[in-house]
């Protein structure tokens, strides 16, 4: 628990649930300004928090007989040329704040409560990274309730804190930096029982940098996979809203770091934890494909109450979620409550469990071209999404055939017409049903009507045939002219001219319709009167 000389700074006291929460909660695709970890370190927090907004803004009011240390004012900082950087005892009992000067680090306890504490006075210390690396600091004001608080390098109404460490709290803290950018760290104290001897301490020590530290950046995973890490070395101020169930408020979880997993089938993923060598925690995103949208899975742990998340139990350190083909997953990884260190996390596959009512799908309708078979899928469980797909022959694809109906066609002759039904439903292995065949498909049926003669019964005059209506269209037609019943050589057109020979005879004509997958049908007409 806090001392009683810190507990008298804080301004600031908001229990993780109801509004307090929800105001805590941070946007998990959100990219922190300056690539560290901390989701809560943003440039908004000035609006947020009122000490923040009222703190001093005038000279030391405590300490006027003691001279300013030489680094008081930020534009006097004192350069850190090299690292490791380690200095003891320096100056800081004449310590002042300046205009627009923050001095508060955000701070959260395992009671679950959150904290602004801030600082009376305070010196600055400035280091430009000349690589992208890891710095790892700490410090402060020896025997007082004192914080470091680091920032990347700006006016002093623009500082944005990235990270620090509080008397009590935690000794050390971590910041990503980047490449030729500066960055500040200011030691302050709340300045209770302050003395004019009072002295400070910094230390700053750099080591490889780590990836992976939002969504933006996340390192792709396959499955199954082994991938190791740690979060010993992430800003510890910050913690993602999550809590024991998953779908509840939050938990205290330390770190991140973050991964991706783009699946390749319907399926179950594990993600387990066992192995890590502290209490690790996770949470599993679905996604836009690009950003972390909806929590889908936890490590399940001991619940939040007002006194605390519970215990962290290995056993249950896993983390089980259902995944599509083509979807996008992301797993964050921290620290359950207060704990740090290394993790170890392995990825399989795992078989989901199956939908309860799967029938087998039934087809009705006629197997003949030209008919319209419909599939009856039955019923599947209650949130089931069905797709269907018409095969014939030996189960080949027909192309484009996905609806409840398939009307039959000419390639289907001779063979015999199947449906499958496909069943998916979040959480559960997908399903796949196929109907019986169908009886071997007919061809179909043409209808034609019995065509006409039009003209002038003499010799020398041009008769029409009239064909009529003939469907399924389109129908081709063709014509045979007769003269009593014997079909005449040549005579193969919609017209037929007359001549000597038919004189005394009686013309008819034979329109015959074809159509690929039909049946052929022939309708010859009535006799024309004798022709004269």
């Amino acid at each position: 628990m806090r001392s009683l000389a810190c507990t008298l700074s804080l301004a600031v006291a908001i229990g993780l649930t109801g509004a307090g929460a929800a105001h805590a909660a941070a946007d998990p695709g959100d990219e922190d300004p300056s690539t560290t970890a901390g989701r809560w370190h943003t440039a908004d927090e000035r609006a947020q928090s009122r000490t923040e907004q009222s703190t001093p803004a005038s000279p030391n009011r405590l300490f006027s007989a003691a001279a300013a240390p030489a680094n008081d004012l930020l534009a006097n900082a004192t350069k850190v040329t090299s690292l490791p950087f380690d200095v003891s005892r320096q100056p800081f009992g004449g310590a002042t704040l300046e205009a627009d000067e923050p001095a508060t680090c955000r701070t959260t306890d395992p009671d679950s409560t959150e904290y602004f504490t801030d600082g009376e006075r305070s010196t600055w210390y400035s280091y430009t990274s000349p690589v992208a690396q890891t710095l790892s600091f700490g410090g402060g004001v020896d025997g007082r309730e004192s914080m470091v608080i680091a920032y990347a390098a700006a006016a002093m109404s623009s500082l944005t804190r990235i990270s620090c460490t509080e008397t009590g709290f935690r000794d050390e803290n971590h910041l990503q930096a980047k490449a030729g950018t500066t960055y500040l760290f200011q030691v302050t104290d709340d300045a209770y029982n302050a003395a004019s001897t009072d002295t400070a301490s910094l230390w700053i020590r750099a080591s490889a940098p780590l990836s992976n530290l939002s969504p933006a950046t996340a390192s792709s995973v396959s499955v199954p996979s082994t991938v190791t890490g740690s979060i010993a070395k992430v800003d510890n101020n910050w913690y993602e809203p999550y809590y024991g169930s998953c779908d509840l408020p939050f938990v205290t979880m330390l770190g991140t770091r973050w991964y991706k997993y783009v699946a390749t089938s319907t399926t179950g993923i594990r993600a387990d934890f066992r192995e890590s060598y502290y209490n690790a925690d996770a949470v599993v995103w679905a996604s836009d494909g690009s950003r972390p949208t909806t929590r889908i899975g936890c490590v399940a742990q001991g619940e939040n109450d007002s006194s605390g998340p519970g215990s962290y139990d290995r056993a249950n350190a896993y983390v089980d979620f259902a995944v599509e083909p083509g979807k996008t997953y992301f797993i964050q990884i921290g620290g359950w409550n207060f704990s740090v260190g290394d993790y170890v996390m392995k990825l399989s596959t795992y078989q989901l469990p199956l939908l309860t009512q799967m029938p087998t799908p039934k087809i009705t309708g006629t197997a003949q071209v030209g008919s319209t078979l419909t599939v009856n899928p039955g019923t599947w469980d209650e949130g089931t999404t069905l797709t269907y797909q018409w095969m014939r022959g030996n189960g080949s694809y027909i192309s484009g055939a996905k609806g409840t109906t398939y009307t039959v066609g000419a390639a289907d002759v001779g063979t015999q017409i199947t449906v499958a039904v496909s069943a998916t439903k979040p959480g559960y292995s997908p399903a796949r049903k196929t109907s019986a065949p169908t009886a071997v498909v007919a061809k179909g049926t043409l209808s034609g009507a019995t065509p006409t003669i039009t003209g002038t019964t003499k010799v020398g005059y041009t008769l029409t045939a009239r064909a009529g209506t003939w469907a399924p269209a389109p129908v081709a037609l063709s014509y045979q002219w007769a003269r009593n019943g014997v079909a005449i050589s040549g005579a193969t057109s919609s017209t037929y001219k007359l001549t000597s020979s038919d004189k005394g005879k009686r013309i008819t004509v034979k329109v015959t319709g074809t159509k690929t997958g039909y049946t052929t049908l022939a309708k010859t007409s009535a006799a024309t009167a004798t022709i004269g």
